[in-house]
Formats: structure tokens, sequence, C-alpha cells
């Protein structure tokens, strides 16, 4: 797969079930050893200023005392705050996501990430006093989301050298 270039290739001519972003990464790494575009430079220098410059805004806008009273008050403020996170200023990885991968695995990302938000908004525990709140990417369904990507990968990686050990011992 990865002596395919998927950058110049039709949406039809994609192969099936390969939705790697490190893919793209890597052809166009290689592309610009061999091949300098000065453009490329360009827009590398524009992506990371509207990162830095959404990342800001995002830190700027989170941090405000007002902000946070008003996203914590209700309905409003809890709908007026997933906007912004969602729509309004995106962090930059997820902004960037869809630019590298495609549609049908980007919805399932997306679909994990509003399940998530929605099981742990429904089922947000009253705080203990004295007990430190945990972070969010430590939350039940964070750590069964990676779960399932890691049991993924080993389950692959298992199956990667069973096929190696099939074929060099046969």
């Amino acid at each position: 797969m990865l002596q395919l270039d998927q950058t110049v290739m039709k949406a039809g001519e994609q192969p099936a079930e390969w939705s790697a972003a490190m893919t793209y990464k890597f052809v166009g790494v290689l592309r610009s050893l061999t091949n300098d575009q000065p453009h490329q430079r360009t827009a590398i220098w524009l992506g990371v200023a509207i990162g830095f410059a959404f990342q800001l805004a995002r830190k700027l806008v989170k941090a405000n005392a007002a902000y946070k009273r008003f996203a914590a008050s209700g309905r409003a403020g809890f709908a007026t705050d997933f906007v912004v996170d969602a729509i309004l200023l995106p962090s930059p990885y997820a902004s960037s996501f869809g630019g590298f991968v495609n549609l049908h695995t980007s919805l399932w990302f997306g679909g994990g990430g509003i399940l998530s938000s929605f099981v742990n908004t429904v089922k947000k525990r009253k705080p203990v006093p004295g007990e430190k709140e945990m972070p969010e990417d430590m939350s039940t369904t964070s750590l069964v989301g990676g779960g399932l990507i890691a049991g993924d990968s080993l389950a692959a990686l298992g199956l990667g050298i069973v096929g190696l050990a099939t074929t060099v011992l046969s």
C-alpha cells in the first residue's frame, strides 16, 4: 500500500479499506525529498499558522472565566460550547483530520466522539469533595475506545505474524 501514491489517485482508484493518514505523510515526505516544490513549504507554513491561530483562540476562549460560567450554566451554554468546539474553533488536529483520512473512517471517528461525549454528559458524576477530577482522556469511554483500538492493532499484528510465519515456514 505504501507504494501507491494515493495523493494523485482518483476516488475510484483508492485502495478499499485503507485509511492511514500516515500513508499520505510518508508519500508527501518522500516526494518532497526528490522533487522540491516551494509552494508546498508555503502551504505547510500556512497550515501551521492557521493551526496555531485556532489553538490560541481556543485557549483564550476556554480560559475566559465568563465563558466557563456560561458554558456550565445550562443547555444554551452547553450547546454553544459544543458549536464552538465542533464547528467554530475545532482543534487543529480535528480540523485537519478530514483532509487526510477518507470520509467513511472520519464518520466512524466522529460518531465515536459524539457517542463518547453523549455518554460522558448523561452519566456526569457529581464531584466528591477533596477528590481530584480525572482528565477527560481518562474517562471510561476514552479508555474503552483506546482499548478497542489497541485490541484491533494487536489482532492485526498477530495475524501479520501468523501470515509471516506461515510464509517463512512453508
